[in-house]
Order: C-alpha cells, then sequence, then structure tokens
C-alpha cells in the first residue's frame, strides 16, 4: 500500500490587522527588556469545500507599560488541502501545519515593523509552537533585545 502525502497550498494570504504605538513614556536603556507576547492560531474547515480551511494567525505584546511599544498584528489565510482531510486529523493542520506555513511571514513583519519604528528588529522565536493545546503562548525571555 503506497502512502500518499497530503498536498497542503496556501490560497491567499493577508494582513488583516496591525496596529503599532510607540510608548512615549519609555526611556532608552541599555539593559535589555522583556517583551511578553503571545501568539494565537484559529482556523475552521470549510463545511461547502471541506479541502478548504481558513486560518488566522493573531501575534499581539503586551501593554507597553514599560516597554518600548505594543504591537499587535494578524495575518489571515486560506489554504486548500488535498485530499480534504478527515475530520480526526483536521486538528492537525490547525494546529501544527497552518501556524508553521504562515509564521515565516509573520515573523518578517514583526521585524521589519519594529525596525522601521526606530527599534533593533524584534525576532520572534520558532520555539512558540512547543503549545499542543493551542492556548495563548506567553513569551517572557525568549523575546529580548537590547534598545
Amino acid at each position: 500500500m503506497t502512502h500518499y502525502e497530503p498536498h497542503v497550498e496556501m490560497i491567499q494570504i493577508k494582513l488583516t490587522k496591525s496596529v503599532f504605538a510607540v510608548n512615549p513614556d519609555h526611556q532608552p536603556t541599555e539593559e535589555r527588556i522583556a517583551i511578553g507576547v503571545t501568539l494565537r492560531n484559529h482556523g475552521v474547515f470549510s463545511e461547502n469545500d471541506r479541502r478548504q480551511a481558513s486560518f488566522i494567525q493573531t501575534f499581539k505584546t503586551a501593554e507597553p507599560n514599560q516597554a518600548p511599544f505594543f504591537l499587535d498584528v494578524e495575518f489571515e489565510t486560506l489554504f486548500l488541502v488535498d485530499p480534504a482531510p478527515l475530520p480526526l486529523e483536521r486538528p492537525h493542520y490547525i494546529r501544527q501545519v497552518f501556524p508553521r506555513v504562515v509564521f515565516p511571514y509573520l515573523r518578517e513583519y514583526i521585524a521589519e515593523t519594529t525596525r522601521r519604528g526606530g527599534f533593533t528588529p524584534l525576532i520572534v522565536s520558532q520555539n512558540l509552537f512547543e503549545d499542543e493545546d493551542l492556548r495563548p503562548v506567553e513569551v517572557k525571555d525568549d523575546t529580548k533585545w537590547v534598545h
């Protein structure tokens, strides 16, 4: 019996939300500043075409009380999986496959936005995908930079 790997194609990706605000009260320092972030993934397969799925990946920093800026970004994508996954396979695509496909676009956007804002680019680590339950992932020590 031949094992067939499903083909996953990203049909569309669009930036649906981008908020970047600088904290005017933040004082520059040579010390490292920890930025708390949340990464959320949400996806659903279409009932009309079970091969299609819409997927949203959201990145948000904590409110900028002590941080130099606030960033809230959302990418919405449309995927096609051929052949259509079985209902029990769908969570695997939403939790593992789709986030890893969209993440490089999100990561690049975050780095470029913070760079254009006058800061050292914020490079978000790939290890955010270690959370299997799709709960918000809080990362405090991993996303640091020198301001």
